[in-house]
């Protein structure tokens, strides 16, 4: 034990950082967990530095990208998740809204693996006030929605359709509102945040579907396993002609949320609900 207090610290680091790797082809449900956790602190972190760093050099947009894009590989390298994406051809250069479905807290693992350069995150205002993800988030420029005031949404919504004119970026939604949490492949009713923004801000709604992937990760079950996840991107929806009344947004809704629908019942295996 004497010997072991003696040891320099970045041999404890590196000893610890070699089990984890080496550990990672025989870790169960707690590793993964514990590994996905860890692997999102420390994108978190580099999202604080990057955000404090590359607007100084122009590369702002390039933030969320980095950050997604690296806890994509790093936590699928410890956690064996996968991803394969159906449609790349449908992200687009130009401002877009883009809508996806939620699942669970790894969908943003999952999304890394095609989330596009300049784009926002629009999130619940509660995730302003999580340690690192919401310091990353407050720093990064994220867009914050109060979903429990209907009226303070709509006004958040219509200035985050004036950012993506101003400075020329896209917004990725969850338009459910909050996560899925079920075997059972289907969609929780779309809040019509995400459509008022492409609307006023006329500019194209790009559906993201992540397949269902409960047979890979349950909460319920403490199952986390190695496994490949579906994503379609599916063809932007024109909002060019669709007025911003009540009516014609829920009907834009409704159409993108069928779609979205059928898509991933397409791209999910079949599951049992448990």
């Amino acid at each position: 034990m004497d010997f072991l207090r003696q040891l320099p610290t970045h041999v404890y680091i590196t000893g610890s950082l070699a089990f984890l790797v080496w550990f990672r082809n025989y870790g169960g449900y707690r590793y993964r967990c514990l590994m996905a956790i860890l692997s999102l602190i420390l994108m978190a972190t580099f999202g604080v530095i990057a955000s404090l760093i590359l607007p100084i050099f122009g590369q702002a947009g390039l933030i969320n990208y980095l950050v997604a894009r690296g806890y994509h590989y790093i936590g699928g390298f410890f956690t064996g998740l996968r991803t394969t994406i159906i449609g790349q051809e449908n992200i687009l250069q130009s401002p877009a809204v883009y809508v996806c479905n939620h699942q669970t807290s790894l969908d943003i693992m999952v999304m890394g693996s095609m989330y596009p350069k300049n784009t926002s995150v629009v999130a619940k205002k509660e995730l302003k006030y999580y340690p690192f993800l919401g310091w990353f988030m407050t720093l990064s420029n994220a867009i914050f929605l109060d979903r429990k005031n209907r009226t303070n949404a709509l006004k958040e919504a219509r200035q985050a359709a004036e950012d993506i004119h101003k400075k020329k970026i896209s917004v990725w939604l969850f338009p459910e509102g909050t996560r899925g949490h079920s075997s059972k492949v289907d969609l929780l009713p779309f809040k019509k945040g995400a459509f008022h923004m492409a609307v006023q801000a006329r500019v194209p709604i790009v559906p993201v579907v992540i397949a269902n992937y409960n047979d890979i990760y349950s909460t319920k079950a403490k199952r986390f396993l190695p496994g490949n996840v579906n994503i379609k991107v599916l063809p932007p929806v024109v909002t060019n002609d669709i007025d911003e009344d009540s009516a014609s947004i829920e009907k834009l809704s409704i159409r993108v949320r069928e779609s979205m629908l059928t898509a991933l019942r397409e791209i999910s295996p079949t599951t049992k609900e448990e």
